[in-house]
């Protein structure tokens, strides 16, 4: 009788154990269709870097809850940088979507939602320079005169593999806070920044005399895009179809243009009197 009852226990076992394991493999918008799980932010403002993208998502969900159902966000319980996302959500380990720039690995490891977020501005970066260098860059004209200076950047953004990919002098940080420092220190000369992204970072580091620059534009193709794991057709779809509603009765402009950024950053990069510096884009790096 003993031997049956362990029998049957171990036969139990077994069956949860792999019934765990098929539930591990799917998509975490697969295992609870009435939430998905997106990137931790810390405030939910205009003032969050990530404000734009949650508003857009919730947009995008809202426009088509008719068709597909009601749908809520979760965010992940910490932070994580940009390569750790990727990696979460490629493993299944909790993220359900992230938003970032393209490329050809990515696209290949994760579903794209193909429809820009950024619209133009991913196609533009605008230096943060030391306000006593103004003239300097006001003297720079085309590729080889910006490479008698030295970038700051981040090592995990895409920004430093197409630093490297052009030749361009610059030095890779841990963390963004780490570029101040090093610009007032005069350890670099500038760093890139989206059109959309350089306010708000200078409005917090006043303090500092950096300014924007005011004659360049540095161009290279990044669209940034909605991913989801490749297992997350359905939710691809859904998202791409809410997007694409919003875009067609204006309520996706509205909110990018209410947000005032994103409309100086437009404004910027629409200037006739600058120049554009092309850079080489590649895309064969994650």
């Amino acid at each position: 009788m003993s031997n049956r009852r362990n029998t049957y226990l171990q036969l139990v076992s077994t069956i949860i154990f792999f019934n765990i394991l098929i539930y591990a493999s799917v998509p975490a918008a697969a295992q609870d269709s009435s939430s998905i799980t997106i990137p931790y932010s810390a405030h939910h403002t205009p003032e969050s870097p990530n404000f734009y993208y949650e508003e857009a998502l919730k947009l995008a969900l809202a426009k088509t809850e008719p068709a597909y159902g009601r749908i809520n966000l979760k965010f992940y319980p910490f932070a994580t940088g940009r390569d750790r996302q990727s990696a979460i959500l490629k493993t299944n380990g909790g993220l359900d979507l992230i938003w970032d720039s393209s490329s050809q690995l990515r696209e290949v490891n994760m579903l794209a939602i193909k429809f820009n977020l950024l619209r133009e501005l991913s196609d533009y970066k605008i230096l943060i320079i030391r306000k006593e260098d103004k003239e300097k860059f006001a003297a720079v004209r085309r590729l080889s005169d910006l490479r008698k200076f030295k970038a700051g950047t981040v090592s995990e953004w895409q920004d430093t593999k197409i630093l490297q990919l052009n030749s361009m002098p610059y030095i890779a940080y841990a963390e963004p806070e780490q570029l101040f420092k090093m610009l007032t220190s005069k350890r670099v000369n500038y760093t890139m920044r989206g059109p959309q992204e350089i306010w708000p970072e200078l409005e917090q580091h006043q303090d500092l005399l950096l300014i924007a620059e005011e004659k360049l534009l540095i161009r290279y193709k990044r669209p940034v895009y909605f991913f989801v794991h490749p297992k997350n057709a359905k939710l691809a779809e859904r998202i791409k179809k809410g997007l694409a509603l919003a875009e067609k009765d204006g309520s996706l402009k509205k909110l990018f243009m209410s947000l005032p950024a994103f409309k100086k950053g437009l404004e910027e990069i629409t200037k006739k009197q600058k120049t554009v510096i092309n850079l080489d884009e590649g895309d064969d790096f994650e």
